[in-house]
């Protein structure tokens, strides 16, 4: 069988799946937890497309683009949400991963109900996913709270992403969120919370940079990352976050349980 033809019939066996990455605020990571999701997805076989509503700091457009369907999108706009719309109307049976600027929250309060009425109107079943990343400030809790009051039912699945950047690696220190009341009234709808691991900043200068970016599994290849320049140690590292981040995400994207 041809990879067209098994794309073809992979689309027409599952649903297609909206994974959005959120967190209404700048700096927690939306963009490096989509950026791996993607890159978890597309390595195991899925048929990944993106779409990088930070339009003005597309990283995870810089990314794929090369290699994966891609469209920068402007969800601060009517036009915005009907391009999204189409964008997933053309991708029956894909993983869509979607990055989200900072503050887009008031856009989305009106528009996600919006998407889920329409996709509920395709040929194709569509599922929703919010991925949340919080760092472990109060405002990163109390904005998902409001987020989930709003429109938490539109969504399939809920993750709520623990961003260890923010803490050195100290699952623990995340205190707001474990002992929040909004923890376990998700938990009980299926949500779940991860904790993603920290890349080490020489690592992530090294893969930001203009000639060597690609998807994070293409650079630990061999033939790739040495074409690209990337040294044995940068390797080294990258191998071994892949292999936790492949570990803490696996069970959170599989389709099997944890929804609601």
């Amino acid at each position: 069988m041809s990879q067209v033809a098994a794309a073809s019939k992979q689309a027409a066996n599952q649903a297609t799946r909206i994974i959005i990455s959120h967190g209404d605020k700048g700096g927690v990571g939306k963009s490096m937890v989509a950026s791996a999701i993607a890159d978890y997805l597309h390595a195991n076989g899925e048929m990944v497309a993106i779409i990088d509503a930070d339009t003005r700091n597309p990283d995870v457009d810089r990314m794929f683009g090369k290699y994966l369907p891609c469209a920068k999108i402007n969800l601060r706009s009517e036009n915005g949400w009907m391009d999204l719309m189409d964008f997933v109307e053309s991708h029956p049976g894909h993983s869509i991963v979607m990055s989200t600027p900072a503050g887009i929250g008031e856009y989305m309060y009106i528009d996600i109900p919006r998407l889920s009425d329409f996709l509920k109107e395709l040929k194709t079943p569509a599922e929703m996913e919010l991925w949340w990343t919080i760092n472990r400030q109060t405002d990163s809790v109390n904005l998902l709270g409001d987020t989930y009051k709003s429109y938490g039912t539109c969504f399939d699945r809920i993750r709520v992403v623990c961003n260890l950047y923010h803490s050195m690696g100290d699952k623990t220190a995340f205190t707001i969120w474990n002992e929040s009341p909004l923890r376990p009234k998700l938990e009980k709808v299926g949500g779940m919370t991860i904790y993603f691991p920290e890349l080490t900043q020489r690592v992530t200068d090294e893969l930001a940079k203009p000639e060597k970016i690609m998807p994070f599994s293409y650079a630990v290849d061999v033939g790739l990352g040495e074409a690209a320049g990337l040294s044995g140690s940068v390797l080294f590292r990258l191998k071994d976050w892949i292999k936790t981040v492949d570990e803490c995400l696996r069970p959170a994207l599989s389709r099997e349980g944890n929804s609601k």
